[in-house]
């Protein structure tokens, strides 16, 4: 939805013109939204912030821009970008009451990464999300194999998918999702093409076959009543 402002150079009080995208989703609520513009100040030369108004929670926030101006000699300036929209309140992933009883430490170090995800914390989160599945993918072993506990808990997450994950699919999700994670802790990647959304998408999908896996033993344990 492109929009046309004029708004203050700080710096000078000249008056500039930006055309923009405006955001979509609130940062508060996470609502699909028209924001209704408030106020816009260009802070530098390829700077700007929008103030902006969302009628599903009214609340207030700001969008800051990249811009870029048509013409040097103009006072006419054209948005590249949205950089991003704060304040950014983080909202919970909610899981299974399964997978939380499962692992319950992986739902709380999930949602952390999360949390530093949604706060532009980037260069952290993978490893958060690293740590997450290593909790998940441990504690699903000794669900399967409590006999194991003590030496599931101390083998290396590649060592534990080889040995104690039986289900295909979920060994390859969590085998290539700890690549990606392990890139997020070294200084060169090696999984040049992916990054932490892929490495999300295989945990999300990891949580729908152990979930299944869950349902299905819950299902087994069902006896016939006479």
């Amino acid at each position: 939805m492109e929009k046309s402002v004029s708004l203050i150079n700080n710096l000078n009080s000249n008056t500039r013109y930006l055309t923009y995208d405006a955001v979509e989703q609130c940062p508060i609520c996470k609502a699909k939204i028209r924001p209704v513009h408030l106020a816009a100040s260009l802070n530098t030369s390829d700077t700007a912030s929008v103030f902006n108004y969302c009628h599903n929670c009214n609340e207030t926030f700001i969008t800051q821009y990249k811009v870029l101006r048509k013409d040097p000699k103009s006072s006419y300036y054209a948005v590249a970008n949205i950089v991003y929209s704060e304040p950014n309140r983080f909202s919970k992933h909610v899981f299974d009451e399964r997978i939380i009883n499962l692992s319950p430490q992986f739902d709380k170090i999930y949602n952390q990464a999360l949390a530093a995800e949604s706060s532009m914390l980037d260069e952290i989160a993978g490893l958060g999300y690293r740590k997450a599945l290593e909790f998940l993918i441990k504690d699903f072993a000794i669900h399967e194999h409590p006999n194991e506990k003590e030496s599931i808990k101390v083998k290396p997450l590649a060592q534990c998918i080889k040995s104690y994950i039986a289900n295909e699919s979920i060994t390859t999700l969590a085998e290539r999702s700890a690549w990606i994670g392990n890139d997020e802790a070294h200084y060169i990647r090696k999984q040049e093409d992916r990054d932490v959304s892929d490495m999300k998408n295989f945990i999300q999908a990891i949580v729908y076959f152990i979930g299944m896996i869950l349902i299905t033993e819950d299902a087994a344990s069902m006896t016939p009543k006479k």
